[in-house]
């Protein structure tokens, strides 16, 4: 089961309120750790002015530790404090006997993309209690399909990228909607370079497919 996950204009984690999209945004959430004293342990993978990811997270009260290296992709640890709604839901969470499919994924709409594994009365379950604590919505149900996420690993964080924000624009739908060129002003990247992207990305799938 995947839903998408509405925050309703605000973040789960209040600390990323002070950090405005234009300047850095989040990918993924790699891993979360919610911790006796109900504070929380994140791995975010982080895009952009990550020198003012680092300026936020220390001016912050909400924030007792934080890791921006220097040098790296932008994984980014973070220690912070967690309030309601993500308090709550992360405690349903904890006890359904439900697996959480990481990394979560935040779209560019702002939702976030969770994907659960388990059994469908337990699933329903998760689905009505996040119902209860934010806007959701119900994207789909069906079978786990691991080769779909194997496919996925054979690509990188920038790929991944660029295959979505190409899927998402119509890039390979019939007849076909956008174009590289638009692709590569939504990424900020070169027309040569979002090309070189897909090429390896298509070359990597489809490879893979025809085995």
């Amino acid at each position: 089961m995947t839903i998408l996950i509405d925050p309703g204009g605000s973040n789960l984690v209040s600390v990323f309120d002070s950090v405005k999209n234009e300047s850095v945004t989040r990918e993924s959430l790699h891993h979360f750790n919610v911790l006796i004293d109900g504070t929380v342990v994140l791995l975010y993978q982080l895009r952009g002015d990550l020198d003012h990811a680092r300026t936020i997270f220390n001016e912050s009260s909400d924030v007792f530790q934080y890791d921006v290296p220097d040098h790296g992709d932008g994984l980014v640890y973070l220690h912070c404090k967690l309030d309601d709604p993500l308090k709550s839901l992360l405690s349903n969470l904890q006890t359904a006997e439900v697996i959480i499919d990481m990394p979560i994924v935040f779209q560019r709409d702002g939702r976030l993309r969770i994907t659960f594994i388990g059994e469908p009365e337990l699933l329903r379950r998760v689905l009505d209690g996040t119902e209860e604590l934010v806007d959701t919505e119900l994207e789909r149900t069906g079978r786990y399909q691991l080769e779909s996420r194997r496919l996925r690993s054979l690509l990188t964080d920038r790929q991944r990228e660029i295959l979505i924000v190409a899927v998402e624009q119509g890039y390979y739908t019939v007849p076909r909607q956008a174009s590289i060129r638009e692709i590569a002003d939504d990424v900020d990247l070169s027309v040569a370079t979002v090309a070189e992207h897909l090429q390896k990305i298509e070359a990597r799938v489809l490879s893979q497919v025809a085995q």
